[in-house]
């Protein structure tokens, strides 16, 4: 709780922008009951996609495009960031869903979705060099839980949630490869590390694929009580290590 009391005040004299759907409003909730449990008042405040920026500083978040359109959610998130050369906030970041890479999605290659998804937020970053852009992976879902589960696992058999997962852990891969040393928003990473520290996977192809931890989630696919404190906590660190990071790359004057 230190920690998580040391990054909310640093959160909260920064302007961040996160856009999202239904996972991010369960890490909102988490962020706003930690906010409450370590006492340091956060201003957690909806904005319209399109419309004005807000005033002042706080964790503004919005709904960006639709599930199973992830070319409308980059689209949305650049109009959030205004003209070029506006820098609206200190720290902006979207994630997509994890059903982007599901069945129904406009796209089902992650190696296709990764590189259109480069390449947008690369022009975002040209438009907005005032504005750190923090890169998300993509959440995932957990596996079924239960008796059946488990056998199928013993016999090296899929379960139904497994596809998706292979493609979402691969849209992950490539995220990591490329933002990991500039600092990423690794929610997938925040679902899959349990408790005790220990990561929730399957093997598949001889690889291990993260997946939503099952004490996390009461549906496979959102946050529970304890997943949206402890992804929310993970949340706050990370986006306070780059609100740190460019503090100390841009220091005050003194003249």
């Amino acid at each position: 709780m230190d920690q998580v009391k040391a990054d909310l005040l640093v959160v909260s004299q920064a302007r961040v922008f996160f856009g999202h759907h239904s996972v991010g409003n369960n890490i909102l909730k988490g962020v706003r009951e930690l906010s409450v449990k370590a006492g340091v008042p956060l201003r957690v405040e909806e904005v319209a996609v399109g419309g004005a920026a807000p005033e002042g500083p706080g964790l503004f978040h919005g709904k960006v495009g639709e599930n199973l359109d992830p070319d409308a959610k980059m689209a949305d998130f650049a109009s959030v960031l205004g003209a070029p050369g506006e820098a609206r906030y200190d720290v902006a970041t979207f994630k997509f869903c994890y059903v982007d890479l599901d069945e129904g999605s406009r796209e089902r290659s992650p190696g296709k979705l990764f590189e259109r998804y480069a390449s947008h937020m690369s022009a975002i970053e040209a438009a907005h060099p005032g504005v750190q852009v923090l890169h998300s992976t993509m959440p995932l879902m957990a596996e079924p839980p239960g008796k059946k589960t488990r056998l199928k696992r013993l016999l090296g058999l899929s379960t139904s949630s497994d596809a998706a997962n292979v493609d979402r852990n691969e849209f992950n891969r490539l995220a990591r490869e490329r933002y990991e040393s500039r600092g990423l928003l690794d929610v997938a990473r925040f679902e899959a590390t349990r408790p005790d520290g220990s990561v929730a996977a399957f093997s598949s192809g001889g690889h291990d694929v993260e997946m939503l931890a099952l004490e996390y989630t009461s549906d496979g696919g959102h946050l529970n009580g304890l997943g949206q404190e402890r992804v929310a906590a993970a949340f706050l660190h990370r986006i306070a290590e780059a609100l740190r990071s460019a503090s100390s790359s841009n220091p005050p004057s003194t003249g």
